[in-house]
């Protein structure tokens, strides 16, 4: 009786054994294939955006009806460094004549925090003609952005204006959306987070290709602003600006 029980105790205590190993094979085995389909994603848009249309020399794009700037963070009303240098490279291209207009789009979706307005006055304090500047004030995300570029304002082709490692998910989202996307790396300094940007951007891409296999709508469309018209409607509500300069 006694073998009997010793026998039984050996064998369920291998059987437990070959249970936690066959678990944590399977958990080995889903994250080797979560690993794969990651790397898988980002090599796909790095191979897209390598054969894309980009430079950060504005002659060595094609012109297009409009430079999208997208938002990044602003202390108080001073933007930050990033969102500076795309400013200042969506006027460069305004001012070369690449484009005929300015698309500020960005975070205006609380009281207290207000991208856009610094971004227009910017544009403003260096005479770009206000029928030449729309504002989108639901451009929360890059997917957000170029749906409403697209649907809300009727963009064609644009250039993307942002620094090199934001560009690339930028473009394959114009790429999935049909819009017609060039890319102005505006790299005017080393940027303190800069490391930190780019990791983030390993994962970011793949919510990117996520929300395109989903067809993940914008948080807002609303009635379209055609980009071949006057921009200075769209100023309204969360700009308080009274009138153009």
């Amino acid at each position: 009786m006694t073998n009997r029980a010793t026998y039984i105790n050996k064998t369920l205590q291998f059987l437990s054994r070959v249970k936690w190993k066959s678990l944590f094979l399977g958990f080995a085995l889903i994250l080797g294939i979560l690993v794969f389909v990651a790397l898988a994603t980002n090599l796909r848009f790095w191979y897209i955006y390598q054969t894309s249309i980009h430079s950060d020399q504005p002659m060595e794009i094609p012109e297009a009806e409009v430079a999208i700037v997208p938002g990044a963070a602003v202390y108080g009303k001073t933007p930050s460094p990033i969102l500076m240098d795309r400013l200042a490279c969506g006027l460069n291209l305004y001012n070369s004549g690449r484009v005929k207009k300015i698309l500020l789009s960005g975070d205006n979706g609380k009281s207290d925090y207000n991208e856009l307005r610094p971004m227009l006055e910017y544009m403003l304090n260096h005479k770009v003609k206000p029928d030449d500047i729309f504002v989108d004030h639901a451009g929360f995300r890059t997917l957000d952005t170029l749906i409403r570029a697209k649907e809300v304002f009727l963009v064609k082709n644009a250039i993307f204006v942002s620094q090199s490692f934001f560009l690339p998910r930028a473009i394959y989202l114009g790429k999935e959306l049909e819009l017609e996307l060039y890319g102005y790396e505006c790299n005017l300094r080393t940027y303190k987070k800069e490391t930190y940007y780019s990791f983030r951007e390993f994962s970011a891409r793949i919510l990117a290709w996520w929300d395109i296999q989903w067809d993940t709508p914008p948080k807002y469309l609303g009635k379209p602003y055609p980009i071949d018209g006057s921009g200075v409607s769209t100023w309204k509500g969360s700009i308080p600006i009274s009138s153009p300069k």
